[in-house]
C-alpha cells in the first residue's frame, strides 16, 4: 500500500530536494499548494521498513548461515541424483525440431505503452465557486443597469443640446433617427460619430501652391492671432520657398500687434502694420501674385466689417482668399451663433483653445446645424504641433470626450 508524506519548504526546489531525500527517487507527487511560509507537497511512496526489522533480519541471516551451508550440500546431491542421464535440449533445438522456429521467432508488432500517471488529487471548493459565480452575476446586473442609465442620460443630453442649438422638434427627431443613438447601448458614441461625419470639413483649404490671402476671424480672446501664426507655420513647413508676410490689421489692440511680431521673429516672417483700412488696398495691389498675406483681422465688429468690405471689393485684384473662423472652447453658444451670423461666408472653422476647456454638446450641435465644416483643431500649447487637420475619427473622439464629461457631471 502506498504511503503519503507531507513536505513543507520555503520554495519548490527545496521541497523537491526533501522529497527525493525522504521518500526516494520513485516517489510520486500527489498535490502541491502554497501555504503560509512556503510550499506544501504531498508525496506518495512505498512504505519504509523500520530499522528494528532490518536489524532483526540481518541477525537471523547471520545465525542461519552455517545451517544453510549444510542443507545446500545435501540438496545439491539430491538434485544431482535426480538429473537424467542425457543432457537437456535447448529451447532453440526444440523450436528447430518443431519446424515453426521461423514463425515463433519473428518480432512481435505489439509495443507496450507506459501506464498513465496517477491523477493528482485536486480539492474543489464548491462554496467558493458558487460565491464567485454569484458575484459575477451581480456585477453583470450592475453593468447592465449602468448602461441603461447612460443610455437615458445620453438621450436626454442629445435632446437638450439640439434644442439649445435651435433645432426644431422635427429636426431633432430626424437627427436622432439618422444617428441610431436612441436604440443603441452606447448612444453617446453613436451620436458623436453622427455629429463628426456632419461637421468634418470635406476638403480643407490649401494654404500653399501659390499666393494666398488668409484671414482669421473671431472675437477678442478667441485665439485667432495664435491660429493665424499656426496656419502660417504650417504653410512655411509645407512650402519653405514661398514668400509669406503677416499683416496686422487690428491697430486698436496693442497686445495683438506685439504677439504677431513675436510669431514673426520665430517663423522668420515679416510683419506689416496697417494703420488705416485704406492702406490695406494699396498693400493688396502691391503684393499682387507674389506674396501670401496672413491677415490678423480686427476684433471690433465695426472695424472688422470695414476691412472685410475692402477685401471683398479687391477680390479681382488679389490672389485666392481663405477665411477661417476661430471657435474657442470657452465661447458660449450665443457667442458662436453671433460669429456664424456675422461671417456667413467663412471657408472653414477651427476649434481653438482645446487645451483650456472642452466644448459643450450644445456647441457641437450648433456647428452641426450651421457652419462650413471644421477643418482644424488648435490648442495654444505649441506653435506647430498645436494645429491639426482632423479626420472623422479624431473629431469623433473630441465630441465623445465632451459627451462623457457632460455625462459625468450629471452623474455627480
Amino acid at each position: 500500500m502506498m504511503q503519503r508524506t507531507k513536505i513543507v519548504a520555503e520554495d519548490s526546489r527545496e521541497a523537491m530536494t526533501k522529497v527525493m531525500k525522504e521518500c526516494g527517487e520513485d516517489a510520486v507527487i500527489l498535490s502541491t499548494r502554497k501555504v503560509p511560509g512556503g510550499v506544501e507537497i504531498i508525496a506518495g511512496h512505498e512504505p519504509k521498513r523500520s530499522m528494528f526489522h532490518s536489524l532483526g533480519s540481518r541477525q537471523n541471516f547471520n545465525m542461519d548461515m552455517e545451517d544453510d551451508e549444510e542443507e545446500t550440500e545435501i540438496v545439491e546431491r539430491s538434485e544431482a541424483s535426480k538429473a537424467p542421464a542425457q543432457s537437456a535440449k535447448t529451447f532453440q533445438q526444440v523450436l528447430a525440431e518443431s519446424g515453426r522456429a521461423a514463425d515463433l521467432l519473428k518480432p512481435s508488432p505489439f509495443q507496450f505503452r507506459a501506464a498513465p500517471p496517477e491523477p493528482v488529487a485536486v480539492k474543489v471548493d464548491v462554496e467558493k465557486i458558487k460565491s464567485e459565480q454569484l458575484q459575477t452575476s451581480r456585477l453583470d446586473a450592475i453593468e447592465n443597469s449602468v448602461r441603461e442609465i447612460r443610455a437615458m442620460l445620453g438621450s436626454e443630453m442629445m435632446l437638450s443640446g439640439l434644442k439649445t442649438a435651435g433645432a426644431s422638434p422635427a429636426l431633432i427627431s430626424v437627427f436622432l433617427a439618422q444617428s441610431g443613438a436612441l436604440g443603441s447601448v452606447d448612444p453617446d458614441r453613436r451620436f458623436a460619430k453622427f455629429l463628426a461625419d456632419r461637421m468634418i470639413h470635406k476638403a480643407s483649404p490649401q494654404l500653399t501652391g501659390g499666393p494666398r490671402v488668409v484671414l482669421t476671424l473671431g472675437p477678442s480672446g478667441s485665439g485667432k492671432t495664435t491660429l493665424l501664426a499656426q496656419l502660417a507655420a504650417r504653410a512655411r513647413m509645407a512650402a519653405p520657398d514661398e514668400k509669406l508676410s503677416f499683416v496686422n490689421a487690428d491697430a486698436s489692440r496693442f497686445g495683438a500687434a506685439e504677439q504677431l511680431r513675436a510669431y514673426g521673429r520665430i517663423l522668420d516672417v515679416p510683419v506689416i502694420d496697417v494703420e488705416h483700412p485704406s492702406d490695406l488696398t494699396k498693400l493688396i495691389k502691391n503684393s499682387g501674385q507674389r506674396l501670401s498675406l496672413f491677415i490678423d483681422m480686427p476684433s471690433q465688429p465695426h472695424e472688422n466689417s470695414v476691412v472685410l468690405d475692402i477685401l471683398e471689393r479687391s477680390r479681382d485684384e488679389m490672389s485666392q482668399m481663405i477665411s477661417v473662423g476661430a471657435i474657442a472652447s470657452n465661447l458660449s453658444t450665443d457667442a458662436i451663433d453671433r460669429i456664424l451670423t456675422r461671417y456667413p461666408n467663412l471657408d472653414a472653422l477651427a476649434l481653438t483653445k482645446l487645451d483650456e476647456a472642452p466644448l459643450s454638446l450644445s456647441t457641437f450641435s450648433l456647428l452641426s446645424l450651421r457652419g462650413p465644416g471644421i477643418a482644424y483643431l488648435a490648442s495654444t500649447s505649441h506653435l506647430i504641433k498645436g494645429l491639426m487637420e482632423p479626420d472623422s475619427e479624431m473629431l469623433e473622439s473630441v465630441i465623445h470626450a465632451s459627451l462623457v464629461g457632460s455625462d459625468a457631471d450629471q452623474l455627480n
